[in-house]
């Protein structure tokens, strides 16, 4: 994502400083800040522009009223589908992984590279994914100057490469954090450069970004279309530090820390489920990102956008109206900014930076009503812990949270350093998040999880493991159908579409269940050891005595009972009799079935594990047997009194369904996740979602 490290020079830096060629590098980098910059802005003004466009324009266009908080749903799931095809189909791999933050080494991307990093990053950006600019910024600046020492002089030494690479990086991103001096400083710590080398990079890189400087204001003043700088206007006012904001400062550089920590995690552990099949689980990523951020609109009230995209933009509006949201809203934007946050990590190209400040302050705000707190000290507090730990750049973090507040971040400094030291060191005490096995950075749409497999002894996955195609299809219907129960379940939901609505959402819902628990009861019947090959076609075949087919089989009911009592929830004006019959009992059947299912898919995979770990099957029958407990209790809350017609208990029903739906998303997640070959599953075991 960033431009390689210097490695450590054969020569006297001091000597190639004084020299006509260092002179002329220096005059060329000048040169080279005017075109890199201008495309730069050119690429920042467009993504502004699609934005606009997409979310605000179109809509108006189309409904000829509000957005709605469904709209982003489907431009997130083509911005998967867009950006997993770049990153497939074109040379290259579209720049570097975000969930490996600033990553160094590897050189500037070729000429013919650059294509896929434009169109991946200008997909994802545009479309709401949570990233920001810098990562291809810097990437597209330090491409461009390549090029150009490669047309201007093909056999050019690498030490010239380099440097006018780094100058492209120091141009492209000149305005874009506030200062010149912080987008360079940003990048000569993550190239992790010092000493007279650091000078000598420096100068050229520096000399650009002060031209690129004046041609993003030049810009901004002929175009009018803004000049794309992280700024805030209005800044709270600063109070002098005290002991209680220095203890504060530790508590939040723990809680940045462990947030961050998480956000990784998320990201880090997704890409071997990307690598798995790019195209499929990049659009359902963008699915889930998507009602993450209708979610938000619905329950609080609040725009989506707010969730969506890097937050540059955001930031400033959550700052100066920080008084207007109260624990609830910020609690519920930083869970929900984040969860998208770490699924863009793991599958889209963009930069860091951005929505890390924006998830801080947003935990600073909410901090800032503790005792012996300001909003001041828990902005900066909040914006670099939260970079440190997302970065691990620490003195880029202090400089990103301090020079953002202005005059007002010299008086809370100390504080700011406080919390990035504790992030920082948390940051590095803590385990590395994602998968234990070795993970390739990235190479197209090729599987690069590797588990190494014990000799003479095979790893079967099953359903859970998700070894096949139709493993990966099972997961992923019942993700669908888990997400649109959950949906249903959330009340904001039910009030903002209509009960007609959030009825047809369940009901779509429960086809994906019944799809998904078809294909598993066909996987247990093809797994029956005692079955022929002609049998193995049939559709219906009796085999009790074999735990896995006969929790599909049982499970595949309770679907159908799903499927009829969604159905019949459909039709109005049904009496008292009818909705009891036709309705309420058939979902107590189908509740019934779901945990007779779990619980002997859980006693199946249970068979095999004395003394070993404990696979992945059996954690993932564990969360399904606590969801269909919470469907069972769903049920029971929901019957309708004979005497009044009214629900028993319509509040605990819709918990139930929640928590319910959430748990078979958790574990239908977990299925698309592969199993470690050091863990030997029976085919024939199965467990619903």
């Amino acid at each position: 994502m960033s431009e390689p490290a210097a490695s450590p020079p054969s020569f006297d830096p001091a000597v190639v400083i004084r020299s006509r060629a260092y002179i002329s590098a220096l005059v060329l980098a000048a040169v080279l800040g005017v075109p890199i910059s201008v495309i730069a802005y050119g690429f920042l003004a467009l993504v502004a522009v699609v934005q606009q466009y997409v979310f605000v324009g179109l809509p108006e266009q189309v409904l000829g009223g509000p957005v709605p908080a469904w709209w982003p749903v489907p431009w997130l799931v083509l911005c998967g589908l867009l950006t997993a095809s770049t990153i497939r189909y074109l040379p290259g791999t579209a720049g570097h992984s975000p969930a490996f933050g600033f990553k160094t080494g590897g050189g500037p991307p070729s000429g013919r590279e650059l294509v896929g990093i434009i169109l991946a990053a200008l997909t994802t950006l545009s479309l709401g994914a949570v990233l920001g600019p810098e990562g291809p910024l810097i990437a597209i600046g330090g491409g461009l100057g390549a090029l150009a020492v490669h047309l201007a002089k093909k056999d050019a030494p690498p030490m010239a490469l380099t440097i006018m690479a780094s100058a492209g990086s120091f141009a492209a991103i000149s305005t874009l954090l506030g200062s010149p001096v912080l987008g360079a400083f940003l990048i000569m710590e993550a190239a992790g450069i010092g000493g007279m080398t650091l000078s000598l990079m420096a100068l050229p890189g520096l000399l650009a970004s002060g031209v690129g400087a004046l041609v993003f204001v030049g810009l901004d003043g002929w175009t009018g279309l803004g000049s794309f700088s992280l700024a805030l206007p209005v800044v709270p006012p600063a109070v002098p530090p005290t002991l209680a904001t220095l203890g504060w400062a530790v508590i939040m550089g723990a809680v940045g820390a462990l947030l961050g920590w998480l956000i990784r995690w998320v990201g880090l552990s997704l890409r071997p489920v990307v690598h798995l099949n790019r195209m499929l689980v990049t659009s359902g990523l963008g699915l889930l990102i998507g009602l993450a951020a209708m979610a938000y609109q619905l329950i609080s009230g609040n725009s989506f956008t707010q969730v969506l995209f890097s937050g540059q933009d955001a930031l400033p509006d959550l700052v100066e109206h920080a008084t207007d949201y109260s624990l609830a809203v910020l609690l519920l934007l930083i869970v929900c900014k984040a969860f998208a946050y770490g699924l863009s990590l793991s599958a889209f190209r963009g930069g860091p930076v951005f929505p890390s400040m924006f998830i801080g302050a947003a935990l600073g705000i909410a901090a800032s009503g503790l005792p012996g707190m300001n909003l001041a000290a828990g902005l900066g507090m909040g914006m670099g812990a939260m970079c440190a730990a997302m970065l691990r750049l620490p003195l880029t973090s202090t400089l990103l949270a301090t020079l953002l507040l202005g005059v007002d971040g010299v008086a809370v400094t100390p504080q700011v350093v406080v919390a990035v030291a504790v992030a920082f060191v948390i940051s590095n005490v803590l385990p590395v998040p994602g998968p234990k096995g070795p993970v390739a950075p990235d190479a197209g749409g090729k599987v690069h999880h590797r588990a190494a497999s014990k000799s003479g002894h095979a790893s079967e996955m099953s359903s859970a493991g998700g070894s096949t195609g139709r493993d990966r299809w099972i997961a992923w219907l019942f993700i669908i159908g888990s997400s649109l129960f959950a949906l249903g379940a959330v009340p904001s939901y039910a009030e903002a579409v209509g009960l007609r609505l959030c009825a047809i959402t369940f009901f779509v819902g429960s086809l994906f269940f019944t799809s998904a628990s078809f294909l598993q009861y066909r996987e247990a019947v093809d797994a029956l050891p005692f079955l022929g090959a002609k049998r193995r076609h049939w559709f219906w075949v009796w085999a009790p005595r074999n735990l896995g087919w006969l929790a599909c089989a049982v499970q595949l009911a309770g679907t159908l009972w799903f499927n009829w009592s969604t159905g019949n929830a459909l039709r109005v004006n049904l009496s008292v009799a009818l909705t009891e019959q036709r309705v309420w009992r058939p979902d107590a059947l189908g509740s019934v079935a779901f945990l007779v299912a779990s619980g002997v898919a859980l006693r199946d995979a249970g068979r095999a594990i004395a003394g070993r770990p404990r696979p992945r099957v059996w954690k993932i029958g564990v969360i399904n047997l606590a969801g269909s407990v919470a469907f069972g209790v769903s049920a029971l809350a929901a019957f309708v009194l004979p005497s009044s017609g009214d629900v028993w208990n319509a509040d605990l029903a819709t918990l139930g369904t929640l928590v319910g739906a959430l748990c078979f998303l958790t574990g239908a997640i977990l299925m698309l996740s592969p199993e470690s070959a050091a863990v030997s599953v029976p085919a024939d075991r199965g467990a619903h979602p």
